[in-house]
């Protein structure tokens, strides 16, 4: 049986939403392993905020990570799945360091971010799997963001 190309898109943006939710929450327990050992190190107690260098760590991982994951020849899907989650972890991140400001500034800094993304993806020409990702994580943060989601 062959499939119908507005079945492969939707079974495409089905798997690009569900490998982006899957990298988001390992991202996220990369990101607890990461912090706590940083703090372990450094010995700041787990009721103290935790140090820039955990975080700064945490996103060179994920950079690190991702850069090699769209240098390789991976298909799109995984790709976009890839991109959601790194979007995600640099909202999310962007969000926490804006914490004691008001909730329009983060939003303010997420859509900046999301418009530099949609920019980059116009000018290479990219698959519209980027975009949906892109889309996909913009109406997610804004979304925990509105609805005070705890994460």
């Amino acid at each position: 049986m062959k499939l119908k190309t507005y079945q492969k898109n939707t079974l495409s943006l089905l798997a690009v939403a569900a490998g982006g939710f899957i990298l988001f929450n390992l991202a996220f327990i990369l990101a607890a392993f990461v912090i706590n050992a940083t703090m372990s190190v450094l010995g700041t107690a787990q009721n103290e905020a935790p140090p820039v260098v955990g975080r700064v760590l945490y996103l060179l991982l994920i950079f690190l990570i991702s850069w090699f994951v769209f240098r390789s020849r991976l298909n799109e899907i995984i790709k976009a799945a890839f991109l959601a989650m790194l979007l995600m972890v640099i909202i999310v991140m962007a969000g926490l360091s804006l914490y004691q400001q008001s909730k329009w500034i983060a939003i303010g800094i997420g859509a900046v971010i999301i418009c530099a993304v949609l920019s980059y993806l116009h000018k290479k020409k990219l698959s519209w799997l980027y975009y949906f990702s892109a889309f996909y994580v913009a109406i997610l943060g804004l979304c925990v963001m509105l609805f005070n989601i705890q994460i």
